[in-house]
């Protein structure tokens, strides 16, 4: 028997009862689905070869807790009848892209140079490692000289260029103000070759991993401010703690990936 809380009434029972999962937090853990040991043979090797996700920039909880989100682990089936197709591309010579991209498993085809070189990479080759640089903002831009390192390129990551300059000189304290749009465009194409499984990190996504790791490393303010990070002591959260890395893989699984996965040096 139901009742009404404020008028005690009988009342008869509803059967539709309410939908209420649109308040549901969404789930963070990936859509794709890889082995432990293949997790932590790529935390491994971002943390150890790549210099953007070593500790000095990014905490090891921070880099799994990254590998881990739902959108950085991607599958991609290979169409067999059409070789070619542009969902095959991961990058796209002189096309702007915002992203780094590891390899897990399978293979593609790294076109690259004037003479336009094909070579084919497999397993733990990466790209893109410029686009995750962040964007010059206007503060940034004092000087000619930094104006003139706008155009600096990386072998086979990314070119800066800059898409439109507008400048404007006040008479009364000659101050230069400019605008200035970046853009990251790959100057080679990566086309997969097989079914693959693929970290992709986007800027905004590593962005928010600095940042993150920064809040880490500093210590909270008693009086509630935000945490300033003292440059004299060690950074915190750098290292997973036994809990985290246990409930990752056990050592048995550990020693097993450390003998199975040798981390190629194939840098694009």
């Amino acid at each position: 028997m139901y009742t009404d809380n404020r008028t005690r009434k009988r009342v008869s029972h509803k059967k539709d009862k309410k939908d209420f999962s649109a308040f549901k937090d969404n789930d963070t853990e990936s859509k794709v689905k890889i082995s432990p040991q293949l997790l932590l043979a790529a935390h491994r090797f971002l943390s150890t070869e790549v210099t953007q996700f070593t500790p000095a920039f990014i905490s090891e909880k921070i880099l799994l807790r990254l590998l881990k989100h739902r959108d950085v682990i991607n599958e991609l089936k290979f169409d067999e009848e059409n070789k070619k197709c542009p969902q095959h591309f991961l990058f796209n010579r002189n096309k702007p892209a915002d992203f780094f991209i590891l390899i897990l498993q399978g293979k593609v085809e790294v076109e690259a140079g004037k003479e336009n070189m094909k070579f084919e990479t497999g397993p733990f080759s990466y790209y893109g490692v410029m686009a995750l640089s962040p964007v010059v903002t206007i503060s940034e831009i004092r000087s000619p000289s930094h104006m003139s390192n706008l155009n600096r390129s990386a072998s086979l990551c990314y070119h800066e260029r800059t898409e439109s300059i507008s400048s404007n000189v006040s008479g009364s304290n000659n101050q230069l103000n400019v605008i200035v749009s970046t853009q990251n465009l790959s100057d080679f194409s990566v086309r997969a070759l097989t079914d693959l499984q693929y970290v992709k990190i986007t800027r905004l996504q590593y962005q928010n991993g600095l940042m993150a790791s920064r809040l880490e490393s500093c210590p909270p303010s008693p009086d509630g401010s935000p945490p300033k990070q003292d440059p004299s002591s060690p950074e915190k959260g750098s290292t997973l703690s036994t809990n985290e890395m246990i409930g990752l893989l056990n050592e048995r699984n550990c020693q097993h990936q450390k003998t199975n996965h040798n981390p190629s040096d194939n840098v694009v």
